[in-house]
């Protein structure tokens, strides 16, 4: 088969053939036909993710099973599927023995097994989500990584029927985040640095945008236009996230999804006297993954995508470091 494979750190991805996978007990063979390309794959390529080289990259894939490994009985050839990050925990670890086994310190996924930039793809049928009927290989691979991690953020924030979230870093994940807090029936607000941006964003949802200048206060233009109750933060920066924080209402919840650039010092009078928190959240329970996937199907939430031929990946790849990316980058796969 034709992957796309890190060969050395900080050097452009290689185009080769590679032996075909096969399948082991419990695992499957998938056709992949689009697969996504986000942050995460350049931590990959910096080196910086502890992957182990050569690799091939790829965590957003969607495609079709082509081969089933023995023992796969709740999975068929030719299902439409995507795989998502940890595809098979341990069995026994306290986070598995829980049913968690997405929590596994020892969860098994695409850094062993091989990613989905390439042709085929060997998964654990553990690690594989149907796809809705009429939701196309296209759109369903951002879901993958980013919609599932969006969509457990806006969970583990702990929403109430009439709270404001405030989408703060509207790019790969945020314009997904402001589409799927809309579609649960909030009220949705954007912060952004970019005035060119307002309509647009109000396309994906947000009931009102709010300009923030380089020299501007993101807590102060969110408080004077009313606070939000939830804040769903997808930027790396520990200094916008560190002055939003004072946006929130009392009861307030700030979940944080990306990773800052530096330490977060967030005001510990702000913290205590308003009974506010701040909370991490990642890719969680794998209901999660479905209601994203659930949503897209329905039209409700149509990911913002940029397709190139896997033969253009270093192209995809160079666009998404340089900041150009709008929003997604989408590998399509020869059929």
């Amino acid at each position: 088969m034709r992957a796309a494979v890190i060969t050395e750190f900080n050097k452009d991805w290689q185009l080769q053939e590679i032996a075909d996978p096969r399948p082991g007990p419990g695992q499957v063979v998938i056709r992949v036909r689009a697969s996504g390309i986000c942050g995460t794959d350049l931590h990959a390529h910096h080196g910086t993710l502890g992957v182990k080289l050569p690799c091939v990259p790829g965590h957003e894939p969607a495609g079709e099973i082509v081969e089933l490994g023995a023992g796969v009985t709740d999975l068929k050839v030719g299902d439409r599927v995507g795989v998502f990050w940890s595809q098979k925990g341990c069995g026994r670890c306290a986070a598995c023995q829980s049913g968690w086994p997405w929590r596994c310190p020892n969860a098994e996924s695409w850094m062993k097994l091989g990613g989905g930039d390439s042709e085929l793809m060997l998964a654990w049928a553990s690690g594989c989500a149907l796809l809705p009927d009429g939701l196309s290989f296209e759109a369903a691979a951002p879901l993958f990584c980013a919609g599932y991690t969006v969509m457990s953020g806006l969970r583990n924030a702990d929403l109430k029927p009439g709270e404001r979230v405030a989408v703060l870093g509207v790019g790969g994940l945020g314009h997904l985040g402001l589409q799927m807090s809309k579609a649960l029936g909030l009220e949705t607000f954007a912060l952004t640095g970019q005035a060119d941006k307002k309509a647009e964003l109000s396309g994906f949802g947000a009931d009102e945008v709010l300009v923030v200048g380089a020299d501007a206060d993101p807590g102060a233009v969110l408080r004077d236009a009313g606070g939000a109750d939830v804040i769903l933060s997808t930027t790396n920066s520990a200094r916008q996230i560190a002055a939003a924080f004072a946006g929130l209402r009392t009861n307030g919840r700030f979940v944080n999804l990306g990773v800052p650039d530096a330490p977060l010092e967030i005001n510990p009078r702000v913290l205590m006297w308003g009974q506010r928190q701040l909370r991490g959240s990642s890719q969680d329970e794998r209901s999660d993954l479905r209601e994203a996937l659930m949503l897209a199907a329905a039209g409700k939430v149509k990911p913002k995508i940029e397709l190139y031929p896997l033969a253009r990946v270093n192209e995809a790849l160079a666009r998404l470091q340089a900041g150009k990316m709008r929003y997604r980058a989408v590998l399509q796969h020869a059929v």
